[in-house]
């Protein structure tokens, strides 16, 4: 790894460790029931951005301390999973009201710094020889994970963090159209991510 790619890793996990940490800042300010650290996690952990970023986080702080890249196609997966982050969120939820204060911070770091980071990064820096169109399916497992997820904890609390995981008002068939969608773009992208990768192999622009 040189030092370019080593210092990017290292900007990338100080983004995420800083955005856990405002986020949880955040909503400890924004939900006083939430007095103790678990109850603030709870509250944090029942979205796929923070699941997500927590996990790009980890792998990140584990490249800067090893200064070991995990394999191409971890490092794919984790491309596919925040830029799904960033563009559900730009495409989807963003409702244009402004934000401010930890609210900005959060949500700038989350769904705008890393999904733009993290591909820039993973493009001139990331190996990626060995991707296969088959990685492109096993990359459905996580965000298929925390569908399962979702509707369970909105099973049992009437809580549901998306508006697309609503079973209540949009129906287990309204629920399943779009997890059907989101499951195809999830898929494609992964398979342009493999097909750029194979491309850059090619091109010996990756290490």
């Amino acid at each position: 790894m040189n030092r370019f790619s080593y210092a990017f890793c290292a900007l990338i996990a100080c983004v995420e460790i800083a955005a856990f940490g405002v986020s949880f800042l955040n909503d400890m300010q924004n939900n006083p029931a939430a007095t103790v650290p678990l109850g603030v996690l709870w509250l944090m952990f029942r979205y796929f951005t923070i699941w997500t970023n927590t996990l790009i986080g980890l792998v990140f702080c584990y490249i800067v301390l090893r200064r070991r890249m995990l394999s191409p196609a971890w490092l794919g997966a984790l491309v596919l999973w925040i830029l799904i982050v960033g563009l559900v969120y730009h495409l989807l939820l963003a409702t244009g009201a402004p934000l401010h204060g930890l609210d900005w911070w959060s949500n700038t770091l989350y769904h705008s710094v890393a999904p733009v980071l993290v591909p820039i990064w993973w493009l001139f820096c990331a190996p990626k020889r060995g991707l296969r169109m088959r990685h492109a399916a096993l990359w459905l497992i996580w965000p298929a994970l925390y569908l399962v997820y979702a509707l369970i904890l909105g099973i049992e609390t009437s809580f549901y963090p998306y508006f697309f995981l609503n079973t209540e008002k949009l129906g287990w068939g309204g629920v399943a159209l779009w997890c059907v969608k989101f499951l195809i773009a999830l898929w494609l992208g992964g398979a342009a991510i493999v097909w750029i990768g194979r491309v850059l192999g090619w091109l010996r622009l990756s290490r």
